[in-house]
């Protein structure tokens, strides 16, 4: 058996005790932490809880040697894999998944909080009027993603708001800060030229999701690209059209004028 467990938003205390009560029943335990970023995160403390060593698995391990890594054991012992987040979150994981129910592995997903859900919570946005999201990407050499661009202008188009997930390379010491990522929407804008987003946008930055230090600052994007917006990572949301009780949560909340 595969059991997809989700360790939550910030450190090895955030684990339900339904995730806590299956890890601990495991013959075996991994966990992969390239997908998201928990930055209280200690596995030598997470170990001292469940009671057992917890093997950290690389990229390559999960998306191209998952079959021998992963799959071959949970053939015939109970696999807990530990990710950041919920796990269904991620597509690596929901393929993961259906690689092993596709070679008759029964699987169990233990459920936990997401950045999905905890970025309209902190900023007071209603969920219900978001649109799709998206990732901003690190430019690199040939390759400048507009993707979130053309996602934002679509539901601005709609009058939602758009939840901007920022580019994470774990195992290269990566984050994008907030900043970065404005000043990449910004760019794409002076290239099409479509009117979507401006300095004197309004943007809200969710800084270090469910840390005892999370933060969430709201304003002008030029505001914000002098602003001190907190400890990485960092989430970005552009909000549509604001409903009175959003403004007001806003403005007790995120500092908006």
């Amino acid at each position: 058996m595969l059991i997809f467990i989700g360790l939550g938003l910030y450190d090895e205390m955030d684990i339900t005790l339904r995730g806590l009560e299956e890890l601990k029943r495991c013959d075996l335990a991994f966990a992969e932490l390239y997908t998201s970023h928990m930055p209280g995160l200690n596995l030598e403390r997470l170990e001292r809880l469940a009671g057992k060593k917890i093997k950290l698995l690389s990229r390559r391990d999960v998306e191209e040697h998952a079959g021998e890594v992963i799959l071959k054991l949970a053939k015939q012992k109970r696999v807990a894999l530990l990710v950041a987040g919920d796990p269904m979150v991620s597509t690596t994981h929901a393929a993961l998944r259906i690689e092993a129910k596709n070679l008759g592995i029964a699987t169990r997903v233990v459920h936990n909080a997401s950045i999905l859900s905890a970025a309209p919570s902190l900023s007071g946005l209603h969920n219900y009027k978001f649109g799709r999201s998206a990732t901003v990407a690190r430019p690199e050499a040939g390759f400048f993603p507009e993707t979130p661009y053309d996602v934002l202008k679509e539901n601005l188009s709609r009058g939602l708001h758009t939840l901007l997930f920022l580019d994470i390379k774990a195992e290269e010491g990566y984050m994008m800060s907030a900043g970065e990522a404005l000043n990449i929407l910004l760019t794409i804008e002076k290239k099409r030229g479509d009117g979507v987003i401006g300095e004197d946008t309004l943007a809200i930055v969710v800084s270090a999701a469910g840390a005892p230090n999370a933060k969430v600052t709201a304003g002008k994007i030029k505001e914000l690209l002098k602003a001190e917006l907190g400890a990485l990572p960092h989430t970005l949301v552009i909000p549509g059209e604001l409903h009175f009780l959003e403004e007001e949560y806003l403005r007790e909340f995120a500092g908006l004028d």
